[in-house]
Order: structure tokens, then C-alpha cells, then sequence
């Protein structure tokens, strides 16, 4: 790693601000490209280096003043044209921005542009308050000036710092090393490889890193761990001697383990192991208290549940572990805080209720008080960063979203909330005594609100409203056709980070979409940093160089009352012309020769001065824990799936088709964190393949953190989650998800696509089948009847047992006329005719059925395997032998024919027989036979319990058969057991 060769931020432990960031946008009123080529000049400061905002063709900084630029429409992920969509896509601001020196409120910026010539004051722009010219065509905002800490190949991530008592930062952050031969392993292929060892080549690891920040300027970095590790976010604290203490999570033979090690005289100390118990133990957060002790939280998951755990340091060593959170539900997300009176609060949010609420406990001089609710409605609340004001008042930053978080939505079933519909980020203040309190200014009048295409929009959280938090049902119901349920209009404010100075003034740091762009890496995420100085707000600020994903959260420190330093990650994904020669309208183009975009660390100061006042409050609502939701049928019915019996078969839970922010596509989905939220909490689910395409395109460090995700998380016997990517091919060939139980096999490039005219077989997929036996993997097709989808010109039954016949997002492939299914006048990704999975079993093909998400979808797809067991040998063993089906909802299903069970192949000399067993979460309505692709018995039960038995009455003398049965219930819920092949050798 590289540390970036110029450091100085002037305002950092400096009096006077000399640098000054302004960020110029030009365009805002065009409809058509226009050339804003320019120039600026400072009068009364120095014009240090001008940045392009969102550069692309063949826009360009000329010199260190000057650039050539013109609009353009608007990135958007597959821009004209993708599902056969034609709308036009709007232009949007392009820009610059101006890096001042030695400049003051009195300095003047005259700017010059092909459209025109305008003055900039800078004593007419503070914080918050963006200015036009040129007849509204331009906009010009105040932005923090920044600098590059970091700037080398590997990624460095998740920072956090601290400030000790001289005004020194020491900031700890995790670095990633890539292998050497990443970009090759990643690029397609011209041909397919004789031996695919290398896609089990190794990285570089982690590493976890400090590096101290005095007097403006960076110290060499201190390894805190060996390079090589496999590691997560790390923590950092000084103790009363002011030493920095660093935490961090390490695999340790297959279990993450949290350790600690001081820094002493600049050189790091023994390393401290607190925690060996079986189970991971993540996302540290450390305070140091009034006696100059150092406290820890971290979540631990112990017998597949998570609590919070807290240790105090003791001169060298730390405390045992202690249990802080009390419940029988998961808990998540710690933050951590105190005072100077000798109060430590922890904070987290708990799944106990049934919905995500927030807790939080106080120890007094080492005596932990009783836990208390801080927010704990209905709603989603969830995340939140804590700070003590200098009055011994508690301060709580949190996201709160909708009601019916993470349940039904998609195409057919919009009554609850689908993972990132919408968040707001919420306030709220403690006083000593426990009472509520609110600022006398609602922060949402400057936060971001629903994210727009165009940046000068300045609609604010407080401009939406209640309504997007309560679910629609009508959203499925009047999607219109090809289209699926509509995502809520709403803000999306997410990851506060709180704190509060020396002064009382409180900053309070989030992420926004908003501008939307987009980027073939994916969606473009900003930080935006509000301040209140006790009688108002000001912001939102926006903070360049912060662009990077939706999970992405900085250390906040403050050297002095009224200064901020925003310590951060970013990828660069806001500038478009450094990947645009290799950009497609659906993501980066694989053969790019090096990947532009990595992540490295930036600082970013803000200079307000210090609070005016105390922090003016108003008494809020007391907080009461809400009831646990009422979700009792849910949970029997899971209940009832888990505790079902057949021999020594058990039916697992799960799903394998899921997106989150680290998708090229996945604006909507939410943070990967949270998609492993739902499916351990909201969805109950049993194991899941998790996430995205390609894990984030095959780059390596996206791929790396998804692997290390799906290790921390598993829990054999509890949950099992798999190795898992989509790998997407349009048609003919099709889009595929791919399932691994072994960790460290990298995704797998592709081969020139066949064309839909030829009756071939694709080299690319004759090349997954290969790949996937050599790593003991399975696959199955999604989406079939849809441009994603296949003409089933391809098949190989040892590795592709299974069919998605359901998607959540969209519908149902089985065949035309089919509940759900797609039909020429209503295809959601396109209409493909040759995809429906009737045709590819009139073929032979021996495919089990599953349903599974895919985006936005939550909670009404599910793939149910019969397993020996609930671990990953187990899964893979239930996916190879087909024994699976796919449902809507929590169907139990036992469909057999004597010995054998669906998925099977066998033969008999007798009249093939079926015995049905459902289990509904409604009465079934009815109850259908097919074979081979025709519909030969059906009942209708009008009850949840169906048991029956079918005999074929006219089964054809040496004919294989397939056989299977389709549950509808009287709500629309849905069931398909897997077919029989079945082999009739009477006479």
C-alpha cells in the first residue's frame, strides 16, 4: 500500500480554512448535449486542481483551471432498449470541482464556459446553501476539500478513528490484497480451459492497518496483523494512557474469532484473543470511559443465535465476555458510547419482536443497568450510531423504514416491504433520567430526500412523508403488463454515523442515491454530512470522493470544537470515462485489461465553528416496547416443514437467487448485510445462496467479501448457507445460478454466446457443466421463458438437476396457461416461448423444481429440499438427487410413489402410483396431476390438509413418464412438487 504522496487539509489543526471545495454544475436545463467547455481563475486565493464530476466521452481537465465538458443523458443501468423499453432518457448535469488554497470568504472565482460567464462568491455559498447562474442553468455548492490517504492497487476499507488528547488521528482500516493474476482470472475467454484449477487460485488476503495522522500528515502504517488474513471490520480506541487499542475479526480454522492488539510507543504490543467460542464474533465498536478503561461490543453468534457481547479492558488484557443484550432474538449492529461521568451505553437492534427494533443498555461505574427500548414500533428501525453530549445527555442516529419490512413483495404480492422500499434516518436524544427528547429542528429539512436523476433537485426526508412506510397490496395488483410491482418512492437515507464535538455541535453523516446515477460496477452511493449547532441545521453538505457502495459507512473525529474529519472509502464509481471503452448498457465488460475501479481512503473536513449554544430540545413520545408481532401461523407452518420427517430426510428452507447493492442492477435491492438479515430473521430461512451477478461482475474483492460473508454466517445444524452466484448469458443460453458447499471458487468467465438460430450447444455452457464437475457444483436456469432464459439447447443432468420454476420477482415458467405464468401480453424480462420448462421435460431433461427471488422480491419464493441433514454437504446432496420443491409460501409437500420420492427415476412393473401429501397455510382449492406436460387428474380439496393417492390408469408399456403435482391454494399460494420419472414396464 501507498500512501498518497500529498497530505494537507488546512483546516486540520489549523485556525484559519485555506481550502475550500466548490462544486460546479453545469447543464441543468438542457435537453439535448451541450458543450460547457471552461476555464476559472481565483482573485484572493489559487486555484489548486480542478476534478470532473462525471466525466464521460470526451470530456477532459485540460489544465489545472481549465477543462473541456458537455452534458449528457442520464447513466442508467441498460439505458435505452433493455426489456424492450424505449423511453427517453433524460440529460443531466455535468460538472467540476474547483480545489482552492490559500482562500477566504472574501474570494471570488470567475468562471468562463462556452454558455457563458459567471462570478462565484464564496461568501454567498456557505454550507447547505447551493446558488444559480446563467438563468438557473448552472448551480454551484460548497463542498468539503478532501484528500486522497491512500492510493495504491489493493483495497482498503472499512476505516475507523479515533482523536487522543494531543489532536492526533489514529485511524484503523482493513486492506485487501489482490492475486497478481486477478484481472486475467476475471476477463472472458476465447477458448475453454483444459484444466480450471486456476479459478481456485488464492487472493492476498487481509491486513489490518493503523496509520497515525499528525500535524496534517500521515505516519508510515503500522500492521496490526500479518498480511494473508481473512479478516473484518476492524475498531479502535485509546485507553487512559493513551494508547490506541485496535479490534478485529479473524478466521481462525473456520471461525471468526475477535481479537485485539495495542500500540505502544508506535510499535504494536502482544495480540489479545477475546473470544474462542464456536460461533463468529463480528463488528467490534470500542469507547474508552471516564477512567480511561476500554470497552468493546461486538455481535457473537452462539448455537445459530446472535447477541451482543462486551469486554473492558484491564491494563493488558480484557474482561470475559459478558452478555449485554437478554433475548431469545437476533441482535445486530452494535454502537457504542460514553461519558464523562462514568457511563457506557451500547446500542443495537434486536429481531425480537418479530420486526427490527432498537435497544439499547447502560453500565454505571461496571454495573450494567436493565435494557431499555430506544425505538421499537411497528416499523423497521435498525442501525444505529450513538454520542453522549457534554451535558450527559444520550444521542441515538437511526434508519428507520416501513411496517412488514422484509415480507411478501413482488409480482403478484405487494403487503409488505421489500428490503430497501425506503429509509429514513431518525434523531432522538435521551436525558439522564431516561426521558425522550427531540431537536427543536427536525433534521430530515436537510437530509436528502427521494433520490433524483437531476443533482440541483432539493427535495428533503421531510418533504415525503408517512405513506411510503405502510405496504400497498394494490402496487401488485395494478402493475401494469411486462412490468413488475412498482419500488416505493421514498427517501433512502441509510447508515448514520452520529457525533457529537467538544462544543455540543452534532454532525450527523449518511448515504443517499441521490443523484441517481449509475456506473457498470453498479449504482452510484454519495455521503452527505448534516450539522446542527443547537438552534439549526445546516446541509445537507455533499462529500466528494465518497462514492462507493450502499454499505459503506466512515469514521467521524473531530480535532477541535466545530471541525469534522469524514475518514472514508471510495471506489471512484461516479467517473464513468475510465471504464466507458469497456462499458455495456448492463455492466463493465469483463476483458477490460485492468479494473479502474478500487477502493482507497480520503479525508474530508468541514469547518463550521463551534455550536452557538446548548442543543435546543423538545420532550418526544416515551418509548414503549412494542408487542411481538402477531406471525403465529408463520411460524408453525415453518415449525411444522422443520419438524417433518421422511426416513431420515428433513425439508430445509432456503432460496438461491438473490441481489443486494453489489449487482451492476442492484440500485433496489439493498445492502448485502441486509439480505443475510432477511434470510436468517424475516424469511427463517434454513440455508440460501447469496448474492448477485458474478458476486459483483467477477471483481475479486467484491467476490472475496460475499465468500467471507457466507462463512461468518454459517452455523451447521442451524444455518447453512452456500457458495452461490448468478451467472448471466442471455438467450438462447440463459441466465444460470451457481451453487458451490466449498468456499474459494472463483466465478467462472464466459465464451462467445451461440445465436438464437442456431440449434447447437453453446461452448459457454458445455464450459459450466465442465467447470462445475471439476469443483463439485450444480446449477440451475432462472427466468427461462424471459430474455434472461434458455431454448433448453443445453443440458447435463449431473450438475444441472434443478429449474427455477418460480421467481419471486417475476412468474411462473412451468408452462402457458399456468398460474402466474407469463404469456405473450404479460412477460416481465421479455417473452421467450421456447423457455417454458414443459419444453425442456418433453425433451427429457430431468429437472426438479424451485422458486427462488431474484431482485426487489422478498418472502414468497421458496426452495424446500428434503436433506439428511442441515449443513452444506447435505444441501448440495438434496439439490443432486432433485429431492426438492418449489413454493410460494410455507407449503409442506410429500409427494412419492412407494419407496421412491419426487426427483426420483425408477422403474415398476405395476400402474405407477402417487400419494400426495400437502400441508397449506390455506385451503387448497386444487390439486392437479400432470404427466408429460398434460393435466390427467385434478381435485379440489377446500381444505389445508390434502392426502390422496393417484393411480395412472393407462401408463404406455416401456415408456418413461414424468409425473408431477401442482398445489393452488384458495389465496393464491402456490406449490410444485418435483416430477417422477417413472419407467412402466408392466403390461
Amino acid at each position: 500500500m501507498r500512501i498518497a504522496a500529498l497530505f494537507l487539509l488546512a483546516g486540520f489543526c489549523l485556525n484559519a480554512q485555506t481550502s475550500i471545495g466548490v462544486r460546479v454544475l453545469f447543464g441543468l436545463t438542457d435537453t439535448a448535449d451541450t458543450k460547457w467547455d471552461g476555464s476559472a481563475t481565483a482573485r484572493s486565493g489559487h486555484i489548486a486542481e480542478v476534478e470532473p464530476w462525471r466525466f464521460e466521452g470526451s470530456d477532459a481537465i485540460r489544465a489545472v483551471d481549465s477543462w473541456t465538458a458537455s452534458t449528457h443523458e442520464v447513466r442508467l443501468f441498460g439505458g435505452r432498449g433493455l426489456f424492450g423499453a424505449q423511453a427517453a432518457i433524460p440529460h443531466v448535469a455535468n460538472g467540476v470541482i474547483l480545489c482552492l488554497d490559500n482562500a477566504s470568504e472574501n474570494t471570488e472565482i470567475d468562471v468562463k464556459t462556452a454558455q457563458g460567464d459567471f462570478t462565484i462568491r464564496l461568501r454567498d455559498v456557505p454550507y447547505g446553501k447551493p446558488v444559480n447562474a446563467l438563468n438557473n442553468r448552472v448551480i454551484v455548492d460548497r463542498i468539503p476539500p478532501f484528500v486522497q490517504l491512500t492510493n495504491s492497487p489493493e483495497e482498503q476499507d472499512y476505516p475507523a478513528a479515533v482523536v487522543d488528547k494531543s489532536g492526533n488521528v489514529w485511524m484503523a482500516y482493513l486492506e485487501f490484497r489482490h492475486n497478481k493474476d486477478h484481472d486475467r482470472l476475471r476477463a472472458n475467454l476465447r477458448a475453454a480451459p483444459s484444466d480450471f484449477s486456476q479459478y481456485k487460485t488464492p487472493t492476498g488476503g487481509d491486513q489490518i492497518l493503523v496509520i497515525k495522522i499528525s500535524g496534517g500528515k500521515p505516519g508510515e502504517p503500522i500492521a496490526i496483523t500479518a498480511p494473508g488474513g481473512d479478516l473484518y471490520r476492524p475498531a479502535i480506541a485509546i485507553d487512559g494512557t493513551g494508547r490506541p487499542w485496535v479490534f478485529w475479526s479473524q478466521n481462525e480454522k473456520g471461525n471468526f474469532d475477535l481479537w485485539a492488539r495495542v500500540i505502544d510507543n508506535g510499535k504494536p504490543g502482544p495480540s489479545v484473543r477475546l473470544t474462542k467460542e464456536a460461533g463468529s464474533d463480528i463488528d467490534p465498536v470500542a469507547a474508552t470511559d471516564s477512567q480511561g478503561r476500554v470497552w468493546v461490543a461486538w455481535q457473537g453468534w452462539r448455537n445459530g443465535k446472535a447477541s451482543i457481547f462486551a469486554a473492558t479492558q484491564n491494563r493488558n488484557s480484557f474482561s470475559a465476555p459478558a452478555a449485554v443484550s437478554a433475548s431469545g432474538g437476533d441482535e445486530w449492529n452494535p454502537a457504542i458510547a460514553a461519558d464523562g461521568s462514568g457511563r457506557v451505553t451500547v446500542a443495537w437492534d434486536s429481531y425480537r419482536n418479530g420486526d427490527y427494533d432498537i435497544y439499547m443498555r447502560t453500565a454505571t461505574s461496571g454495573s450494567w443497568d436493565k435494557e431499555n427500548p430506544a425505538a421499537a414500533s411497528a416499523h423497521y428501525e435498525a442501525y444505529p450510531s450513538i454520542a453522549y453530549d457534554s451535558a450527559g445527555r444520550l444521542w441515538m442516529a437511526y434508519e428507520e423504514g416501513g411496517g412488514r419490512w422484509g415480507k411478501d413483495f413482488g409480482a403478484y404480492d405487494t403487503t409488505g416491504l421489500a428490503l430497501y422500499q425506503g429509509r429514513a434516518v431518525r434523531l432522538v436524544g435521551f436525558d439522564r433520567d431516561g426521558r425522550v427528547l427531540r431537536p427543536t429542528a427536525d433534521p430530515g429539512t436537510v437530509m436528502p430526500g427521494v433520490p433524483a436523476l437531476r443533482a440541483e433537485a432539493r427535495v428533503r426526508q421531510s418533504d415525503a412523508g408517512q405513506q411510503w412506510m405502510t405496504p400497498d397490496p394494490q402496487n401488485s395488483k395494478t402493475r401494469p403488463e411486462n412490468s413488475a410491482a412498482r419500488n416505493v418512492q421514498a427517501p433512502k437515507n441509510t447508515s448514520p454515523r452520529l457525533h457529537i464535538d467538544s462544543s455540543g455541535r452534532i454532525w450527523l453523516a449518511l448515504r443517499s442515491a441521490h443523484p441517481i446515477w449509475w456506473n457498470p460496477i453498479g449504482t452510484v452511493w454519495s455521503e452527505y454530512v448534516i450539522s446542527y449547532d443547537g438552534a439549526q441545521w445546516t446541509g445537507p453538505i455533499f462529500l466528494s470522493h465518497s462514492d462507493n457502495v450502499l454499505d459503506n459507512r466512515p469514521a467521524l473525529v473531530s480535532p477541535r470544537a466545530g471541525e469534522l474529519l469524514v475518514l472514508g472509502s471510495a471506489d471512484g464509481r461516479r467517473q464513468f470515462h475510465g471504464i466507458e471503452r469497456f462499458a455495456t448498457p448492463t455492466g463493465m465488460d469483463p476483458s477490460v485489461p485492468s479494473d479502474p475501479f478500487n477502493n482507497d481512503l480520503y479525508a474530508n473536513e468541514i469547518t463550521l465553528g463551534p455550536a452557538t449554544g446548548a442543543i435546543g430540545v423538545n420532550p418526544g413520545d416515551s418509548v414503549a416496547a412494542a408487542p411481538a408481532r402477531s406471525d403465529q401461523p408463520e411460524r408453525t407452518a415453518v415449525s411444522n416443514m422443520r419438524d417433518y420427517r421422511k426416513g431420515n430426510l428433513r425439508i430445509v428452507r432456503g432460496e438461491f437467487h438473490r441481489h443486494s447493492e453489489i449487482s451492476m442492477d442492484g440500485g433496489n435491492d439493498g445492502t448485502l448485510l441486509d439480505q443475510w438479515r432477511y434470510a436468517i430473521d424475516t424469511g427463517s430461512l434454513d440455508w440460501i445462496g447469496c448474492c448477485d451477478h458474478d458476486n459483483g461482475g467477477g471483481r475479486e474483492y467484491t467476490w472475496w467479501l460475499i465468500q467471507k460473508l457466507t462463512d461468518i454466517f454459517y452455523t451447521p445444524g442451524k444455518f447453512s448457507p452456500m457458495f452461490n452466484y448468478e451467472r448471466s448469458v442471455p438467450y438462447p443460453e440463459g441466465h444460470r445460478n451457481v451453487i458451490f458447499a466449498q468456499r474459494g471458487i472463483r466465478t467462472l468467465p464466459r465464451l462467445p454466446i451461440t445465436r438464437p438460430d442456431e440449434s447447437v450447444p453453446a461452448p459457454d455452457t458445455q464450459m459450466l457443466y465442465s467447470y462445475l464437475k471439476a469443483f463439485n457444483g450444480i446449477v440451475a436456469a432462472h427466468t427461462s421463458g424471459t430474455i434472461m432464459g434458455t431454448d433448453w439447447r443445453d443440458n447435463d443432468p449431473l450438475v444441472e438437476p434443478a429449474v427455477e420454476i418460480y421467481q419471486g420477482d417475476r412468474q411462473n415458467y412451468e408452462m402457458p396457461d399456468a398460474p402466474r405464468s407469463n404469456s405473450e401480453h404479460d412477460s416481465i424480462g421479455g417473452w421467450r416461448p421456447k423457455g417454458f420448462i414443459d419444453l425442456a421435460l418433453e425433451k427429457g431433461y430431468k429437472l426438479s423444481f424451485e422458486a427462488s427471488s431474484d431482485h426487489v422480491s422478498t418472502h414468497i419464493s421458496y426452495a424446500n429440499i428434503y436433506a439428511t441433514g442441515l449443513n452444506r454437504e447435505a444441501v448440495l446432496d438434496g439439490f443432486k438427487k432433485r429431492h426438492l420443491y418449489a413454493a410460494t409460501d410455507n407449503i409442506l409437500a410429500d409427494v412419492s410413489s412407494g419407496d421412491h420420492m419426487m426427483g426420483d427415476q425408477f422403474s415398476t412393473a405395476s400402474a405407477p402410483t402417487l400419494q400426495v401429501k400437502f400441508t397449506g397455510t390455506a385451503p387448497f382449492a386444487k390439486v392437479l396431476v400432470v404427466k408429460d406436460g398434460k393435466y390427467v387428474y385434478s381435485i379440489e380439496p377446500k381444505t389445508a390438509q390434502v392426502d390422496f393417492s393417484w393411480r395412472d390408469m393407462a401408463p404406455a408399456p416401456g415408456k418413461m413418464s414424468y409425473y408431477y403435482v401442482r398445489g393452488e391454494q384458495n389465496n393464491g399460494e402456490l406449490v410444485w412438487a418435483s416430477p417422477m420419472w417413472i419407467t412402466y414396464t408392466g403390461q
